[in-house]
């Protein structure tokens, strides 16, 4: 073969190798615009991405702690060989795992994914079993790399091999702040439809309406602010529990209270409630602060 030939084929094959260190990087909220969620790729891997984030744990010393038995099935999560070379050879004692499938043959019925991953009217039946996350998992349980892939569509003729123009390197500070509060200007109108909309699911819908629909206004990571008193928003009232015996039902309170940061001007509120079911809270809590009750701009926590 001549050098020149051998030349032309080394730029070749360079030219299709694809390495992790040529995937994208996704650091942050504002990040997550960028990606074509809703177009090539499935508004479902930012649902997965939002549940895997609230999930996990995460320590003061950055250590991903796992929650669940990937070995044993546990929300479609299996061992992920990389035969194919799609990611960089796993570190020592360390494997891959992929999460995601929602195919009951493969999941652990125990540990399934939310139902809402698999209803059509969120997603579309198309998209759903596409969205993948794959990490890297040490003897002692704890996770080092994050990404999140997913399989070509069906049109493409790929079989089930992971689509490396869509694979995405997740960074601890993006898992956080998904995991965590962030701040977003968005109108009081839209909070409300998201609520009415989602239900107890609100806080995937506003990830989805953030990244997807504002993508020109730049989201911040949660900070102390000056307290803004938010107006009701017509959505029902909570359900409280029913009586016991006879006994009164517990009455809900809130109560705000500021303080002053000690290094600077800034204002950091505390925000104290009871008396609201536990089963609400775990539907997750979304606070809005305005500055007077005649604001139609919040910010979000």
């Amino acid at each position: 073969m001549s050098e020149s030939h051998l030349m032309g084929f080394l730029v070749l094959f360079l030219s299709i190798l694809r390495t992790e260190s040529t995937f994208g990087i996704l650091n942050s909220i504002n990040d997550l615009k960028n990606i074509p969620f809703d177009q090539s790729v499935p508004q479902h891997s930012l649902a997965l991405l939002h549940w895997f984030a609230n999930t996990i744990e995460i320590d003061n010393n950055d250590v991903i702690e796992l929650t669940f038995e990937p070995d044993d099935g546990d929300y479609g999560t299996h061992h992920y060989g990389n035969f194919e070379g799609f990611l960089d050879p796993v570190p020592y004692g360390q494997r891959y795992f992929t999460l995601g499938n929602i195919n009951p043959n493969i999941n652990n019925q125990r540990f399934s994914l939310p139902s809402y991953f698999t209803d059509n009217d969120l997603f579309g039946h198309e998209e759903l079993n596409r969205a993948r996350i794959i990490f890297t998992l040490s003897d002692q349980n704890n996770i080092g790399r994050v990404y999140i892939t997913q399989h070509y569509q069906t049109h493409q003729g790929q079989g089930t091999l992971y689509d490396p123009e869509h694979t995405y390197r997740i960074t601890i500070n993006l898992l956080r702040e998904l995991s965590g509060g962030f701040e977003c200007d968005i109108d009081y109108n839209k909070i409300c439809i998201i609520r009415n909309t989602w239900g107890q699911l609100a806080c995937v819908g506003l990830l989805l309406f953030i990244v997807i629909n504002q993508r020109n206004s730049p989201c911040r990571p949660n900070r102390a602010r000056e307290p803004r008193r938010p107006p009701k928003c017509n959505v029902g009232e909570p359900k409280l529990p029913p009586k016991r015996n006879g006994s009164a039902r517990p009455s809900l309170a809130l109560e705000v209270m500021t303080v002053e940061v000690r290094a600077g001007p800034l204002w950091k509120a505390k925000v104290h409630w009871s008396g609201v079911p536990r089963h609400t809270l775990h539907g997750g809590v979304m606070l809005v602060l305005y500055k007077n009750h005649r604001d139609t701009i919040g910010i979000l926590h």
